[in-house]
């Protein structure tokens, strides 16, 4: 038997009516029962909320749990009074869940109303008209498991006494006699959910199967949704190109640095940025995106020429009728051909990288890996200088594209990499302080702004950085035993070390 200070749904219910959502337990005072038990309950009942507000009560598709059958075969005649029964099925695994009020109920054993031992059904008589109504609801509730059922509960193993209980959904099937609907719970925290509708003739004391109407709800799973939706949205919001081919691709010719705007329908259902356009198999940017056009840049020599155009959007993809030729001149860019390519070797985002060869130029187009643009900041002698874009992760290739051609470095270009602390044991000094106070962290690839140290949970100011040393304080609000993380654009490492905050 529980023993509580005040029945915990009496707390919740008082707390729910004053619109309370949560409970925070103060230091220095007695720890009542009641306040560790509100905590759970106002988590659980606003989960349960959620849960029946936004995808409501029912069973999954296809799911036999609780439904109900009739006992009688098909065949069999006469109906006899043992007929006045029938069947609640059960599910076949764990994912066969009726969720009612948020709560999910299961059912593992196949089983007749009348084993629940509840008042026997009434077989309808003439005087109730020639057929009666009735249904049959779920009645789901919590109960408390304490030890006397679950022995674990009495702690045997080392203080010897309950200390707490255990709650668990519970269930029994009921009839509403002359019903179409469930009636009200008459009990607090009881939610009813209809199962089926009999229609019962009068003078037939069988249910048969023609007389049973299942009234379980469905619940369709979100993939499903999901795949729904997104035929809706592929069948409604599928981009087109302009039905007149010669109005599709305008011009239909251009060298290297054209821009090319491509006419249609639909090009701006979502973000820009799922917009993509592929001049054969290249893609290319995509500078603006409206309703009806597109505007793009060919930063880099086409592969195929002439090329057909296709537009990707999360809508789906088209292929233009029209084609694109590309046209090219001048002398082929070409990388050093010594060991040094560029310089430096590696970096992140905006530091500048040179690159040296020869035919290069400012109209020239600069990527590095697939396609992720850098902005070149100016024309040298010996070749360009380029800023790393940002996304960059690893070893990629530098690409120059004149109108000539496409050069590559023969060596990849290193991204960036996570930082790293040193071995455990010197990674970072000292090991305990105050608010306030600097810390020395030691690692390597410190240096990939921007750059955050978190105390814990909390944020510290970071007094400077370079590739294996950061100098930061302590944050103002640290307390107890801490690990250090540092984040950098490229990752991020926490320690193995525990600092310590010592308060005076």
């Amino acid at each position: 038997m529980a023993d509580f200070s005040r029945p915990p749904s009496e707390v919740l219910g008082q707390s729910l009516s004053k619109g309370y959502v949560g409970a925070h337990i103060e230091q220095g005072v007695p720890v009542l029962d009641r306040d560790l038990n509100l905590q759970h309950d106002l988590i659980s009942s606003t989960v349960r909320s959620i849960a029946s507000n936004c995808v409501g009560d029912g069973i999954s598709v296809g799911s036999k749990v609780f439904e109900i059958r009739s006992i009688t075969p098909e065949a069999e005649q006469p109906a006899s009074e043992s007929d006045n029964d029938f069947w609640i099925l059960a599910g076949k695994s764990v994912s066969d869940v009726c969720l009612v009020g948020g709560v999910e109920v299961r059912n593992f054993t196949k089983l007749k109303y009348s084993s629940q031992k509840l008042p026997d059904l009434t077989p309808p008589d003439r005087q109730q008209g020639p057929v009666r109504e009735d249904v049959v609801y779920l009645d789901v509730s919590m109960s408390t498991v304490d030890g006397s059922t679950d022995k674990d509960l009495l702690n045997c193993g080392d203080i010897g006494m309950q200390t707490s209980v255990r709650l668990r959904p519970s269930w029994v099937v009921r009839v509403a006699e002359g019903k179409t609907e469930p009636p009200a719970p008459a009990e607090p925290g009881h939610i009813h959910f209809p199962l089926a509708l009999l229609r019962r003739k009068s003078g037939n004391p069988a249910i048969e199967s023609q007389m049973i109407t299942d009234l379980r709800q469905l619940i369709l799973p979100l993939t499903e949704v999901q795949r729904q939706l997104d035929l809706m949205e592929r069948l409604l919001l599928r981009p087109y190109f302009d039905p007149d081919s010669a109005n599709q691709i305008k011009p239909v010719f251009g060298a290297l640095n054209a821009d090319v705007t491509l006419h249609g329908r639909n090009f701006n259902v979502y973000a820009e940025d799922m917009v993509k356009v592929f001049f054969g198999p290249d893609p290319v940017t995509v500078l603006s995106t409206h309703a009806t056009t597109i505007k793009i840049h060919i930063g880099k020599p086409l592969q195929q020429r002439p090329t057909h155009v296709t537009i990707q959007t999360a809508g789906g993809s088209v292929t233009s009728d029209a084609v694109f030729t590309f046209e090219e001149g001048g002398e082929r860019p070409k990388f050093a051909a010594g060991a040094i390519e560029f310089t430096p070797r590696s970096g992140g985002k905006d530091v500048e990288i040179t690159l040296y060869g020869t035919n290069f130029d400012a109209t020239s187009a600069v990527w590095f890996g697939t396609n992720t643009m850098a902005e070149i900041v100016r024309v040298i002698p010996e070749g360009l200088v380029v800023k790393v874009p940002d996304g960059l992760l690893g070893q990629v290739p530098i690409n120059v594209a004149t109108a000539g051609g496409v050069a590559t470095t023969r060596e990849p270009f290193n991204a960036g990499t996570a930082p790293e602390f040193a071995a455990s044991g010197a990674q970072f000094t000292p090991d305990t302080g105050r608010a306030g106070d600097r810390v020395y962290l030691s690692g390597r690839h410190f240096d990939a702004p921007p750059v955050s140290v978190f105390f814990g949970m909390l944020a510290a100011e970071v007094v400077s950085v370079d590739d294996e040393l950061i100098v930061a304080t302590v944050p103002p609000q640290a307390v107890g035993a801490q690990r250090i993380r540092v984040i950098t654009r490229v990752g991020s490492a926490v320690s193995d070390d525990i600092f310590t905050v010592v308060s005076h």
